[in-house]
């Protein structure tokens, strides 16, 4: 998508896509509207569902992010090098083999949860849910049932996380890595 352009979607699926490079669902570089939205079973190297490039924006509202897959580089429901924010929806059942099983922000991302519930999704390194190199917000979430070798919930490379009224249980082999870092975070 050109970064000029701008694209709203309501009350579809993209489903199944399937690329060796970077996501299999939708690709955004503009501004990215997405509501009542289902990005399930798209697979990639890199971001199975979303893709957020660089300067780009997206919203996600009301929406699922479910049983997508990469083969690389984590991020299967999204991967993020842009500005995303993320409400009221369901990321789950995800599965990368390294960094972020259901999300991956990347150092110049800005990731935003609000209000959803992130869960069974898995990680073959760090980040069972989330990843973060950037920028990670997490508001009023329900994060449980997610596998990393770290960091089943969350793991940061930095200490740009902030966590409120979050809700973390049952996250192998525990909540966030590294152990004791995060804010909010109760290990």
């Amino acid at each position: 998508m050109d970064p000029s352009a701008k694209l709203s979607l309501r009350k579809l699926s993209i489903e199944g896509g399937t690329t060796p490079g970077l996501v299999g669902g939708i690709l955004n570089g503009g501004t990215l509207e997405l509501r009542a939205v289902t990005l399930r079973s798209n697979t990639a190297d890199n971001g199975g569902g979303l893709a957020v490039s660089s300067g780009a924006t997206a919203t996600v509202s009301k929406s699922s992010l479910i049983l997508n897959n990469t083969t690389g580089v984590g991020g299967s429901a999204f991967i993020n090098s842009g500005v995303i924010t993320v409400k009221k929806s369901m990321i789950a059942n995800n599965v990368a083999p390294i960094n972020g099983g259901g999300v991956n922000t990347q150092s110049s991302g800005e990731t935003t949860v609000v209000d959803s519930t992130v869960q069974f999704n898995t990680s073959g390194s760090l980040g069972g849910g989330l990843s973060n190199l950037g920028t990670t917000t997490i508001e009023r979430c329900l994060i449980t049932r997610k596998t990393g070798s770290a960091g089943g919930a969350i793991a940061t490379g930095n200490a740009q996380v902030t966590i409120e009224r979050s809700v973390m249980f049952e996250n192998t082999p525990d909540n966030c890595s590294p152990l004791n870092t995060i804010a909010g975070c109760l290990d």
